[in-house]
């Protein structure tokens, strides 16, 4: 309601005549219609889209956590704060399927495009091309991790960015959410934050412009997005025994730089191969031509927006924060994937959505701003075709080919009526994903050495086990409790450990996009 009631609202007055106002009912019907469509072909590639081993993760994280406190403590290792995972108990208590944490997710996927299409100020082709194109159709809709409510709840920031200081606290509660759906999420809050903090004290207290009403509220949402960022910062903080990611990278090293500043052009222009290896690959690279340009048209990429964003200088902050903020985040300390990276493209969205809602400098070269206006419709129409194909080859390679064995191998356990058997499983991190499918409570992880379901990205896990450990400690349990125990392994065993402990190998799963989620069963009969 209060959505509806503020895009009624009069526009700002820092508005730039030329922003374009959409018809209200074409605008509605168009969302409707692109959502209905995004909600069938999305709906379909979900179907046929076997989950891997981070999916399975939260979902294992939400479901075996017995209250909201010991699921902030299992959280601890993960590098995420939980509000995803919070969304996922609830569902997690109704059924132990993970099929509805894909139901909820392709919902949410959707809400962002019917936000998208009905208030974002692009033409129907733009919003079109974006609602198919590869984060938002594929990243943030067929793989169901916790990034999808980030983007949608940037999305609801934008909606509301126009008439902000009439829904300050609504502006605090959102990005409040948004800090705790992941860290690429929070730094894009931080740059909201600071963003939004220089506009209202630059342009109505420096400057002195006419105050906003209900000045109480404006600070009450500062403390909201303060109190967001402070408490996903503490949450975020590891433990000492964390034994993941747990490099920092200080050295200033020109190579790792360009490196990490390629990663703009897989953010803008993602193009999947047409494999089984296509998540994550990047074609354009493939190209010679490609990878001479490749810097300097990431460089010609930013400074092209800072001379766009320049008479905004909220628009302007929230990107070169943002921008600069995730590529630092990935040179320091994770340089992540696709999926990560794909927080540049969307901050530079957000900032083409507000930029002609943000207050306007008046600066002694307007000229600059003007010509990098001049084809900003062309260059953004471009820019999306590439997520447009990149989305449809996405989806159309993960129906072609299995994403990851975990589910076919559960499946297979099901039919075969073990269950219920002891299990062993390595490596646990792959192993996890056949547990989830399973709607198994604990399986035995000799990484750790203890019995679990989910990961923990401990030190414990960190030393290696090798496969005649592995086999001898499955001897062991079938021994001790005289069951037969199912080995499940993410790669094959020795001819010679098969034969000393009289193994059955019961069948194998292989070939699938996440290489090493191709599992070997084997059985060890009691004695």
């Amino acid at each position: 309601m209060f959505l509806q009631h503020f895009c009624q609202s009069t526009p700002n007055h820092t508005l730039e005549s030329s922003r374009p106002v959409p018809m209200q009912s074409n605008e509605k019907y168009y969302a409707i219609v692109v959502t209905t469509a995004f909600i069938l072909v999305g709906g379909f590639s979900a179907l046929h889209h076997e989950m891997w081993r981070d999916e399975i993760q939260a979902w294992l994280l939400a479901r075996d956590s017995t209250s909201v406190v010991e699921l902030f403590a299992n959280m601890k290792y993960e590098g995420h704060p939980a509000l995803w995972h919070l969304c996922l108990m609830p569902l997690s208590r109704i059924t132990a399927s993970p099929i509805i944490m894909q139901v909820l997710h392709l919902l949410i996927a959707a809400a962002t495009v019917f936000l998208f299409v009905r208030f974002a100020p692009f033409n129907k082709v733009q919003k079109f091309l974006f609602s198919f194109g590869y984060f938002a159709l594929y990243e943030y809709a067929i793989v169901a991790r916790n990034y999808a409510i980030g983007v949608l709840l940037i999305t609801i920031f934008c909606v509301l960015y126009r008439d902000r200081y009439k829904r300050f606290i609504w502006i605090g509660i959102v990005l409040i959410l948004l800090a705790h759906t992941s860290v690429h999420a929070l730094i894009v809050t931080i740059a909201i934050g600071i963003a939004l903090t220089y506009e209202y004290i630059y342009f109505y207290c420096y400057k002195e412009k006419e105050q906003p009403e209900n000045r109480q509220h404006i600070w009450i949402g500062f403390v909201l997005i303060g109190l967001g960022i402070l408490t996903a910062v503490l949450q975020l903080n590891p433990p000492s025994d964390t034994g993941f990611a747990v490099a920092w990278h200080f050295k200033f090293e020109l190579q790792r730089i360009n490196n990490i500043t390629k990663i703009i052009t897989q953010a803008m222009f993602p193009s999947p191969r047409a494999s089984m290896g296509f998540w994550g690959s990047h074609q354009l690279n493939s190209y010679a031509i490609f990878q001479f340009i490749r810097l300097p048209l990431c460089y010609l990429i930013v400074w092209w927006c800072i001379l766009r964003f320049i008479k905004r200088p909220t628009a302007l902050l929230i990107y070169l924060i943002g921008t600069i903020g995730l590529l630092a985040f990935f040179y320091v300390k994770y340089g992540g994937s696709i999926r990560h990276h794909g927080f540049l493209f969307i901050t530079f969205v957000l900032t083409s959505w507000i930029y002609h809602d943000c207050p306007e400098l008046n600066i002694k070269f307007p000229s600059l701003s003007k010509i990098s206006q001049i084809g900003f419709s062309i260059v953004f129409t471009g820019i999306l075709i590439f997520h447009y194909l990149g989305g449809i080859t996405a989806i159309t390679m993960d129906y072609k080919y299995i994403f990851s064995n975990g589910k076919r191998t559960a499946e297979y356990i099901k039919e075969q009526g073990m269950q219920d058997l002891l299990m062993v499983g390595d490596t646990d991190f792959a192993i996890s994903t056949v547990v989830g499918y399973l709607e198994k409570k604990e399986i035995y992880y000799p990484k750790g050495s203890r019995f679990g379901s989910f990961v923990r990205w401990d030190k414990a896990r960190t030393h290696g086990v090798s496969n005649p450990k592995i086999v001898e400690t499955a001897n062991l349990l079938s021994t001790q409790t005289d069951q037969d125990v199912l080995i499940i392994m993410n790669r094959t065993l020795q001819v010679e450990l098969i034969e000393q402990y009289e193994l059955e190998l019961l069948t194998s799963f292989t070939g699938s996009t996440i290489g090493n989620e191709g599992f070997h069963l084997y059985l060890i009969r009691a004695h």
